[in-house]
């Protein structure tokens, strides 16, 4: 604990140690005294990396509050947090949450990378939060419409990053260079949450076009979907991980829904639908070869092989083919039962139910982003 402020050392201590033990509320307790005692010291308190330092105190109490199941608490926190962190260097006069002018993404131009990629995450959070938490809609898109506007004007125009960068626990990341810091002692000590160290560019791209998508707005989701699959599927030589190149298909397969749903489904002309036939077998192929690739069983990919089969099939009903969908929905379904995919068997089932009567309908396959579909692990923390 020696690299941290003697200001805030003991209750750091005292605060994980009780996190150790399972005393959440004591240790929010704790944490809670540290975070207001960071608020108030200079940055240069905390040596090397004092951003990541200081916003990783607001994200581990953030964390805790969570698990305590306090939300809105834990929500008030992130905010905070994500405030500090874009206003480190611009002297601002002391403010309020509901006082806060609004910041554009220039105010990130003067951090790290690594800063920079906080400020998305947090961003990114965020707008989970207020999904999860039931606020107006409006709070959510404007998180994620921040957070992609930060990755274009702030991390895409930098040098290479993949679309998923994950920071190790010995201070390394896949696909860093020089610049990244040392934070060992944040991942470990603090036990930070895995989204505060895994940079997933392509996730806000993702939710923010699925948000589009679920409210009618095709010109917004479409470049969006686009852009997410540019980062996730990069032009070769570029290594592709496969949970990457599944996620990259599903979002194929949501360009083809898209497609199809901007015009009136039932009357889809002949190349509407050919458009988005070839992005949703696209996609298969793409699910496909993953697939084989990769040795053991990857969730997206099985998920997206289901929903994938699914949105070609439909689009054969449409067309008139009503053999072939015939055959790719009862592969969607037996694929759905194979993995114990709920939705993918109601909506199978469904499909063929309506095929036998004769009916002609065409149901989007709803699957969430990817950062929605699993619960955040948290890592183990320890104290030296």
């Amino acid at each position: 604990m020696t690299m941290w402020p003697h200001e805030v050392r003991s209750d750091l201590r005292d605060g994980l140690r009780a996190k150790r033990k399972g005393d959440v509320d004591t240790a929010i307790s704790y944490l809670s005294r540290a975070w207001q005692t960071t608020k108030s010291l200079p940055l240069e308190t905390f040596g090397d990396d004092p951003l990541l330092k200081v916003t990783g105190i607001g994200i581990a109490l953030g964390g805790l509050l969570e698990d305590a199941h306090r939300l809105e608490d834990a929500y008030a926190v992130y905010e905070d947090t994500f405030w500090l962190l874009r206003t480190a260097y611009m002297n601002l006069p002391p403010s309020t949450l509901d006082n806060r002018p609004d910041l554009g993404v220039e105010t990130l131009k003067g951090l790290t990378r690594a800063d920079r990629m906080r400020a998305v995450s947090l961003s990114y959070k965020l707008a989970e939060m207020a999904h999860d938490l039931s606020r107006p809609s409006e709070e959510e898109e404007r998180w994620l419409v921040w957070s992609v506007e930060a990755i274009l004007r702030t991390v895409l125009d930098a040098p290479p990053m993949k679309a998923v960068e994950v920071v190790t626990r010995d201070g390394t990341g896949t696909g860093v260079g020089d610049e990244h810091p040392k934070v060992k002692v944040l991942v470990e000590q603090l036990g930070l949450p895995t989204w505060s160290v895994r940079h997933d560019i392509a996730a806000p791209f993702e939710a923010l076009g699925t948000y589009y998508a679920k409210s009618g707005n095709i010109t917004y989701a479409l470049p969006l979907y686009l852009q997410a699959i540019s980062i996730l599927l990069p032009p070769t030589p570029n290594v592709t991980p496969v949970e990457d190149r599944c996620r990259g298909a599903q979002l194929m397969g949501n360009v083809a829904e898209l497609m199809i749903s901007s015009t009136n489904t039932k009357n889809a002309s002949p190349e509407a639908l050919s458009q988005a036939e070839a992005w949703a077998r696209k996609g298969l192929d793409v699910v496909i070869a993953a697939r084989k690739l990769s040795p053991i069983k990857c969730d997206v990919c099985e998920e997206s092989f289901a929903m994938l089969l699914y949105n070609v099939a439909m689009i054969r009903e449409l067309s008139g083919d009503r053999t072939q969908a015939r055959t790719l929905l009862t592969e969607a379904l037996e694929q759905s039962k194979a993995i114990g995919m709920d939705e993918g068997i109601k909506y199978s089932e469904e499909a063929l139910r309506a095929l036998d009567e004769g009916k002609e309908e065409f149901k989007s396959f709803p699957i969430e982003p990817e950062g929605r579909q699993k619960k955040d692990e948290t890592s183990e923390s320890v104290l030296f």
